[in-house]
C-alpha cells in the first residue's frame, strides 16, 4: 500500500512538471478592472437563471459587487438571446430521428460603469451531437439533461473567458 501511494505521489509530480512545461495552467478566479468593480449580469435566460448565477458567483470570487440595479459606476454584462434548443440531426432510412443536435446561444455585451460598450455584443454558441436509439428510448431524457448541464457549465466558462480577456485588455 506504501508503495502504491509513493508511485501516485510520483505520477502527480512528474504529470504537473510536464503541464506547467507546456503552458499548462488550473484556472483560477479573474483578475478585475476597475470598470467592473461593481457590476449588474442581466440575462434572458427563461426558468432557473443557472447561467446568470454561475456569471455571478464567478465575479463575486473575483472581489466583484454584484448590483441589483444599474446605475452611475455599475458594470452591465449582458446576455441577451439565450437560448437552449434541440433539433434533428439526421434521419435514418427508415425516416425515424437518429441523431439530435443541442445548441446553446448566448449574444454577450459588456459595459463600463458609465455605458460605454467594453465588449460589443458577441455570438457564443455551443453545440452538442447526441446519437438517439429507438430501443433505448428510455435513456434519451436522462442523456439530454446530462448533456443540458454540461453546456451549461461549458457556456460559464466561455463567458468567463470572455471577462477574463476584457479585463486583460483593460490593464494593458
Amino acid at each position: 500500500m506504501h508503495f502504491l501511494s509513493r508511485s501516485a505521489l510520483t505520477v502527480a509530480v512528474l504529470v504537473g512538471g510536464v503541464l506547467s512545461g507546456c503552458g499548462f495552467h488550473l484556472r483560477g478566479n479573474i483578475r478585475l478592472a476597475p470598470a467592473l468593480a461593481h457590476v449588474r449580469v442581466t440575462s434572458t435566460e427563461q426558468g432557473t437563471n443557472v447561467l446568470k448565477t454561475n456569471i455571478e458567483d464567478a465575479l463575486k470570487r473575483s472581489g466583484a459587487a454584484i448590483e441589483e440595479n444599474s446605475g452611475d459606476g455599475v458594470a452591465e454584462v449582458r446576455m441577451t438571446g439565450v437560448g437552449l434548443t434541440t433539433n434533428v440531426g439526421s434521419v435514418g432510412a427508415n425516416a425515424r430521428v437518429n441523431e439530435f443536435v443541442m445548441a446553446y446561444h448566448v449574444d454577450l455585451e459588456i459595459l463600463d460603469g458609465l455605458g460605454k460598450v467594453l465588449q460589443a455584443k458577441q455570438a457564443l454558441e455551443l453545440s452538442r451531437r447526441f446519437t438517439f436509439d429507438q430501443t433505448q428510448a428510455i435513456g434519451t431524457g436522462a442523456q439530454q439533461e446530462q448533456i443540458r448541464r454540461e453546456m451549461m457549465r461549458d457556456m460559464t466558462q466561455a463567458v468567463v473567458r470572455k471577462i477574463d480577456a476584457l479585463q486583460r485588455k483593460l490593464a494593458q
